[in-house]
């Protein structure tokens, strides 16, 4: 029996189905759902259950062995790396997504900084909360630059943060 949630019912609406099988949308996919299953909501079967209309082919195979094999939902997270994100696959969506992904002028910052991080999370990249600080704060636009000149440099994925709800709160306060 699965049990639905209005608020389950309600989030999951919200996230579009794949509509294809390639890396970067298998990964915003997951990225979308670990997001909704951190609540926890739902036992992790129910949930891997419930997304099951999201996905079709070979991902709907995948998820039918992680709960025949019941596998939690961080199991079925590793899978899916092993199975779906190969090292090389893994190697161009860091460099794409992580690496070179520059923020845009408009884009809200903490958007892209939340991006950023799960996207590394997800794709378990192996690098220290400093270097990954280091790369965002290297990709930011110009223009965001110009109202952080005067802020300490963030060391860690928490000052980060906070810096960045500075910078979100003083550019609408200019708009």
């Amino acid at each position: 029996m699965i049990i639905q949630t209005p608020v389950l019912v309600e989030l999951l609406r919200q996230v579009a189905p794949l509509s294809s099988e390639e890396p970067e949308e298998i990964l915003w996919l997951f990225v979308r759902l670990g997001e909704i299953y951190v609540l926890r909501l739902v036992h992790y079967r129910q949930f891997i259950t419930r997304i099951l209309p999201l996905v079709f082919g070979s991902l709907l195979k995948f998820l039918g062995s992680c709960l025949r094999g019941e596998y939690s939902w961080a199991g079925c997270e590793s899978q899916l790396l092993e199975g779906y994100f190969s090292y090389f696959v893994r190697e161009r969506l860091i460099r794409d997504l992580i690496f070179f992904k520059f923020h845009a002028a408009g884009q809200s910052m903490l958007v892209y900084l939340e991006q950023g991080c799960q996207a590394a999370e997800v794709l378990q990249y192996e690098a220290s909360q400093q270097q990954l600080v280091n790369r965002v704060q290297m990709n930011v636009h110009l223009d965001i630059l110009g109202q952080a000149a005067f802020l300490d440099r963030p060391r860690s994925l928490k000052e980060l943060y906070r810096v960045v709800g500075l910078i979100e709160e003083n550019v609408s306060v200019l708009k």
